[in-house]
C-alpha cells in the first residue's frame, strides 16, 4: 500500500505536466516543463526500484543476523551447559558396575540410589542433545533426581519435600534439562541437616500452558562450606534458554527474601 501511494503521487504529477504542456507556454517554461518531467520520470523508474531493492535487502539482512546470533545464544547457552556437567560417559560406566556389585551385596538402599543415578546419566546421553523431547521424560528426570535426594534426606525429620507433578500427556514436548537447574537450586540451597528445611515442587498443564513452581527454605552458609561463593551457572543458563527457545511465550518470577526462594515458571508449549 505504501509503495502504490508513493507511486501514484508521481503518476499525478506526470499528468499535470503533460495537461499544462497542451498550453504551449513559451519556450523557457516549455523547457522548464520537460526537465520536470524527465525528473518525474527519473524519480518513477529509477529512484523508486531502486530504493525498493535496497530496503528489501536491508530487511534480508536484519533477518539473517538475527538468525545468527539466535544460533550462536543457543550454541553458547548449550556449551556452558556441558561444561557444567561431568563426564556422562564415564560415570554411567562406573554406576553400572556400582549397582551390579550393590545387588550382590543386598545393599537395597545403594542399589536404589544407583539405579535413579543411572537413570538420569542416560537421559544425559540419549535425550539431552535433542532439541525437544517429551514432557513426560523430563518429569521422569525430575523424579529420579527427587528420590535421589529423599535418600540422602529420609532419615531427618526436619526436612520436609513435597512434589506434586502431574501426569501429562505424551503429545506435550519441551526442550531437554529446562526445569531441572530450578530443582537442583532448592536443594542445593534449601536443605540444612541443622535447621528446619523444606522444599516443594508443582508441576501442572493448564490448557497449552506449562505451570512450574519451586520453593524452598534459605540457610546461611557456614565461612568453611566450599559452596558459600559458588553461584554456578544453573539459574543464569536457563534464563538465557528460555529467552533464545521460548521467546514471548514464557514468563519467569523469582522472589527472594532472606529465609525463602520462590520460583514460578510458565511456559507455552503447544
Amino acid at each position: 500500500m505504501a509503495v502504490a501511494s508513493f507511486l501514484i503521487a508521481p503518476l499525478a504529477m506526470l499528468v499535470a505536466a503533460a495537461t499544462v504542456r497542451g498550453f504551449r507556454f513559451p519556450g523557457p517554461v516549455e523547457t522548464g516543463m520537460m526537465i520536470a518531467i524527465l525528473n518525474i520520470l527519473f524519480q518513477l523508474f529509477i529512484t523508486v526500484p531502486f530504493s525498493w531493492v535496497v530496503f528489501k535487502r536491508h530487511l534480508k539482512g536484519n533477518e539473517e543476523l538475527q538468525y545468527l546470533r539466535t544460533e550462536l545464544g543457543r550454541s553458547t547457552a548449550n556449551l556452558d551447559f556441558l561444561r557444567s556437567q561431568i563426564n556422562p560417559h564415564f560415570l554411567f560406566n562406573a554406576l553400572n558396575t556400582i549397582y551390579g556389585t550393590a545387588i550382590q551385596e543386598q545393599a537395597v538402599r545403594t542399589s536404589e540410589a544407583v539405579e535413579k543415578l543411572g537413570e538420569m546419566m542416560r537421559f544425559m546421553l540419549q535425550e539431552n542433545m535433542q532439541e525437544k523431547i517429551s514432557l513426560i521424560r523430563e518429569v521422569d528426570y525430575l523424579n529420579n533426581y527427587i528420590s535421589l535426594q529423599k535418600l540422602r534426606t529420609d532419615a531427618h525429620l526436619n526436612i520436609r519435600i513435597n512434589v506434586d507433578l502431574e501426569p501429562v500427556v505424551d503429545m506435550v514436548q519441551i526442550a531437554p534439562m529446562l526445569l531441572i537447574p530450578f530443582v537442583e537450586n532448592a536443594f542445593k540451597h534449601g536443605i540444612s541437616f541443622r535447621e528446619p528445611s523444606e522444599i516443594k515442587v508443582s508441576l501442572i498443564m493448564k490448557g497449552e500452558t506449562l505451570h512450574f513452581d519451586v520453593a524452598n527454605s534459605r540457610h546461611v552458609r557456614t565461612e568453611h562450606d566450599p559452596e558459600k561463593d559458588n553461584k554456578g551457572i544453573g539459574l543464569e543458563n536457563v534464563k538465557q534458554r528460555l529467552q533464545l527457545l521460548y521467546p514471548g511465550k514464557h514468563e519467569l518470577l523469582i522472589r527472594e527474601t532472606r529465609n525463602d526462594f520462590f520460583v514460578h515458571l510458565t511456559i507455552a508449549l503447544i
